[in-house]
């Protein structure tokens, strides 16, 4: 492994990154390595695992930050935690995110500051301001803001998220000059700041409860050549270049005909749906969270997709009795064996097996290797500079 020096200075303080020390190559070699293990400990050798599939420019890809905000030193930070802490580290430059997000979350740090607004206190409850969302649209050039709030709102609310707008100009002259980022030439607007209210103790970043402030409650994004439209709580990849990617993966992996059913398991609002709609008799989108299917539908609607059927549950409990092709996207947790055996019972020829951890996919594709054949896994790096990694794998009934 070659170490080389971290290009960010907060590297080794911050939570964000953990492999900036490694050339990108070994960082891509360690990745599938990662994968094998997570597979060999389950007793799964011999497996096809390919070369993990990197990007051209592993920086500045991110379209989303979701900054913690807390009080240190009398000062409001606003960044990522301290590895292995909830201590927070004042972000003001990143080299894996969008640069506009970055500066932008600056400029309302200043704004919350001058109006004296308090942070959150995890051990106490009390404070008010919880967390900075910001999220990008890189083919649209729209941004959204999301403020996360402790109690039943932002004092003058609308007239902070007019502050903010107002800042749109020092946010594009901030980001153009500084000199470690690359040439930018764009110059991406505010389309909306949203307020969220989340009064639990726990861990959850966001409420049920939103208000708009200003402009929209969403933004657009375009993949592929389907459209989007963003809410604050969606679930959208975070690297849209990989993530279409693993999209044209599914697709190919799916081989379809144009005559199969085929299920999209842990659906969120569709996008996998949208690649495997064209090439399939029918396409149904399971989601457990109602708003992601809201959410899905409104995009079925705004792309005049037909052939589209989305449910709301659990998987096990929805799942149809039959089905061609299944498509797994879970969370980092995996798949519960309910919803597997789900799966399995359908009679599916194929499934294709999206996760975001390879120890979950691991477990889980050894259940399935019962009755299903491994042919083959592809790591693909969605998170440069970081220990994360998706794979791909393609399964075929036994």
């Amino acid at each position: 492994m070659n170490h080389i020096k971290p290009r960010c200075p907060y590297f080794g303080t911050c939570g964000g990154c953990q492999l900036q020390h490694l050339a990108y190559e070994d960082q891509l070699e360690l990745k599938t390595g990662m994968v094998r293990e997570s597979l060999e400990k389950e007793g799964l050798a011999g497996i096809d695992i390919r070369p993990t599939l990197g990007m051209y420019d592993p920086w500045f890809y991110r379209n989303k930050i979701q900054f913690p905000i807390r009080e240190q030193n009398n000062r409001l930070q606003m960044g990522y935690f301290k590895a292995k802490t909830h201590e927070v580290v004042n972000i003001k430059e990143c080299y894996i995110q969008d640069p506009f997000l970055t500066e932008i979350a600056q400029i309302a740090r200043g704004i919350f500051e001058e109006r004296e607004l308090t942070a959150y206190d995890e051990k106490t409850g009390q404070g008010l301001l919880r967390h900075f969302i910001g999220r990008s649209g890189f083919r649209t050039n729209e941004i959204l803001l999301g403020i996360v709030v402790n109690g039943r709102g932002l004092p003058a609310g609308f007239t902070v998220a007019d502050e903010i707008k107002k800042q749109e100009r020092m946010m594009h002259r901030l980001a153009t000059r500084h000199e470690d980022y690359p040439k930018l030439t764009k110059r991406p607007r505010i389309v909306g700041i949203v307020q969220n209210v989340n009064t639990n103790r726990g861990n959850l970043i966001l409420g049920q409860h939103n208000t708009k402030l200003f402009g929209s409650s969403f933004m657009r994004e375009r993949l592929g050549k389907y459209n989007f439209h963003v809410h604050l709580p969606s679930f959208f990849q975070v690297n849209p270049v990989q993530a279409e990617k693993i999209y044209d993966l599914v697709r190919q992996y799916a081989d379809l005909s144009g005559g199969e059913v085929v299920v999209d398991a842990y659906a969120g609002i569709g996008t996998i749906a949208f690649w495997l709609a064209s090439k399939a008799e029918s396409v149904i989108g399971i989601e457990e969270r109602e708003e992601a299917v809201k959410d899905a539908n409104e995009n079925i609607r705004l792309n005049s997709m037909v052939n589209i059927t989305m449910k709301a549950g659990l998987i096990e409990k929805v799942f149809p009795k039959v089905a061609d092709v299944v498509v797994l996207d879970p969370p980092r947790g995996g798949c519960s064996e309910k919803a597997l055996a789900a799966v399995v019972k359908s009679g599916a020829r194929k499934i294709v097996y999206v996760s975001c951890n390879p120890e979950t996919l691991a477990r889980d594709l050894k259940f399935l290797s019962a009755g299903y054949k491994i042919e083959l896994i592809q790591p693909v790096d969605m998170f440069p500079q970081t220990s994360h990694i998706e794979a791909v794998a393609k399964l075929s009934r036994r």
